[in-house]
């Protein structure tokens, strides 16, 4: 990886989000999840780095600037 730099800063940050299905119903093959996650991304300030999808829940590595809130990023994915 490497680090990000603007002009008076240089980081690399990254998120491990988990996103259960509630009662862990094994639903989420039924629909497009991956498609749907990636335009998110692509039209928000944030970029899916890896994705894994199982039965009952999905895991996202997520990379992002400091200025970008974790709560907004779930806000953002579970909103849409």
């Amino acid at each position: 990886m490497e680090y990000i730099t603007k002009n008076h800063s240089k980081f690399l940050l990254m998120y491990h989000f988990i996103f259960v299905v509630k009662y862990r119903k094994r639903i989420i093959n039924r629909f497009p999840i991956k498609n749907i996650l990636q335009k998110i991304s692509d039209d928000s300030d944030f970029n899916i780095l890896k994705m894994e999808i199982d039965k009952d829940h999905i895991h996202l590595l997520i990379q992002t600037e400091p200025k970008i809130s974790p709560l907004r990023i779930v806000k953002t994915l579970k909103g849409k």
